[in-house]
């Protein structure tokens, strides 16, 4: 099944909207698109046509609306997540980088943070963690052994595209960029950029948006 990115990742974030709710006792017995526009701001015409994608049929439908565990594991199917839990490392401990060793989002996620990397190995040694660190220069030992796939890069900016290429060489196949950097990578790794400045920009955007149209 061939997804466009922009429906992957709608239907990502809705597969994290449902599994929370589920984990959490909030989920209804069916959940229609007009909600899922309230709880998203994506339109209920948009998000019918993601889920319509998923070829599901009657599987997932109700009187009123979807069956949000039975929506839930038709996605999880769709984007390849399996019951095994995906790896992930984090590259560069500085503030940002170490602000993830006591991040508490990745519990209940799909994604399992393995292990960290750092090139100041006093860094790594001081640092404490739920997971191993290790310095960087170990990574080529480390990411295969841990069946790591995807890497969230928070080095400095002028070590970003020689670090990008250091991962991808260990078998990473996804990178989350926290960098400035515009990294430049083969068609085979996917990219996803991250930027505070971007979204304020976004935000701003629609903002004046919604101000020309009054």
């Amino acid at each position: 099944m061939a997804l466009s990115k922009p429906t992957a990742e709608r239907l990502a974030l809705l597969l994290r909207l449902l599994e929370t709710r589920v984990r959490e006792g909030k989920a209804e017995p069916a959940i229609s698109s007009a909600e899922i526009e309230q709880y998203t701001g994506w339109p209920s015409h948009t998000i019918r046509k993601d889920i319509s994608l998923l070829n599901a049929g009657t599987e997932i439908s109700t009187s009123t609306g979807y069956n949000p565990e039975k929506l839930a594991a038709v996605i999880r199917n769709a984007l390849g997540f399996s019951d095994q839990a995906q790896n992930c490392c984090i590259v560069g401990l500085g503030r940002l980088g170490s602000a993830f060793l006591d991040y508490s989002g990745f519990r209940g996620s799909h994604f399992t943070l393995c292990a960290g990397f750092d090139s100041n190995v006093n860094r790594v040694e001081i640092l404490k963690a739920a997971f191993p660190l290790y310095p960087t220069f170990k990574m080529k030992d480390v990411i295969p052994r841990l069946a790591i796939r995807y890497a969230i890069l928070c080095v400095p900016e002028n070590q970003a595209q020689q670090t990008a290429e250091k991962l991808i060489a260990c078998g990473i196949a996804g990178i989350v960029n926290f960098t400035p950097a515009i990294l430049s990578v083969s068609a085979e790794t996917e990219i996803e950029n991250v930027s505070t400045i971007d979204a304020l920009g976004a935000l701003a955007a629609r903002i004046a948006v919604k101000r020309s149209d009054r």
